[in-house]
Order: C-alpha cells, then structure tokens, then sequence
C-alpha cells in the first residue's frame, strides 16, 4: 500500500506541478489536449507566482505531506493544472475545464502497462489558496484491484509569498 500511496503523492503534486512548469499545452498526437470552451463569464484563473505550501493528504498514506513550490507565471492559454505528456506515456483524454470556482480535471493516460485514470476539481482564489479534491484508478497487470476503485487525495495549498533566491520555479522541498 505504501508503494501505491508514493505513486498517488507524485500524481497529485505532479498534477499540480509539471504543468505549471511547462507554461504550454501538447495538443499533437496521440496525447492531445482538450480545448474547452469557455463560458465568456469564466475567466480562468493561475495560482499565483510565488513560494506556496502544498500539503498532501491521500487515504492509505499515514501522514499528511507538506512541502514548498515555486510556482512560475503560467503562459497565455495553458493552466497549472495540465502536465505535459511523459516519455512512452499515451493519453486518451487530459481535460482541465474552467469553472466559476476553478477547473474540472478528466484525465486517462497509459505507461507500461498501467491505465491512470484522474478526476478531480480544483477550486479557490488562486492569490492566497486553493484546493484539488482527486480521484485516481489505476488499472494494470501488477496493480490490486483494490486501486480501480479509486483514491481520494486533496492538496491544500496557501501562498507564502515571493520564491527564496536559492529556489527556482517548479522547485519543490519538503516541509
């Protein structure tokens, strides 16, 4: 249980991560990004530039983990809640619609023979917090069945203010 609690932990926290890292969307091949269309009432909103604490809770981890992110400015027309694509990894569908209150993430991607499935909402004021409420399925040959279910996690994340000078964006430590 241990070794599929890390794995959620690095979904959720690469969740909110590696797309902020990225600033762009990969909208070629087979791990197309869905475009959705916006509402012209709904502005999406960004997490904002700075140091934010992230704490992690999953079911089955013992503990919940904090740690700090230097969140970069997200480029125009791409959210921080898009990762890009990872090596040999395919992906039937990576959604992330604006909401009145944040985003709804619809994602399913292959690797190795493993299917993660990820639906989630994001909400908040993106200045000083926000939350992502998930549900991830995994499917494979060497997976329990117990993990198709699915596993709830939330990130809780609050600004602490500018990026040390000795931490770059997208850097993570913990606590």
């Amino acid at each position: 249980m241990l070794y599929h609690s890390r794995i959620l932990v690095g979904t959720t926290v690469g969740l909110m991560l590696l797309g902020g890292c990225s600033g762009k969307n990969d909208k070629t091949g087979s791990n197309a990004t869905t475009a959705a269309v916006t509402p012209a009432k709904i502005t999406p909103r960004t997490p904002k530039p700075g140091l934010w604490a992230m704490t992690v809770t999953a079911a089955g981890m013992p503990n919940p983990m904090t740690m700090r992110t230097c969140m970069a400015a997200t480029a125009p027309g791409s959210t921080s809640f898009t990762p890009p694509p990872q090596p040999g990894q395919t992906c039937a569908k990576s959604s992330v619609v604006p909401t009145a209150t944040g985003y709804t993430i619809d994602t399913e991607c292959s690797a190795n023979g493993m299917t993660m499935a990820i639906q989630g909402t994001v909400s908040g004021d993106f200045s000083t917090s926000f939350r992502t409420d998930l549900v991830t399925r995994m499917t494979g040959a060497n997976m329990p069945a117990a993990a198709a279910t699915g596993t709830k996690s939330s990130v809780d994340a609050k600004y602490l203010g500018a990026c040390p000078a000795d931490m770059k964006p997208g850097e993570s430590r913990q606590g």
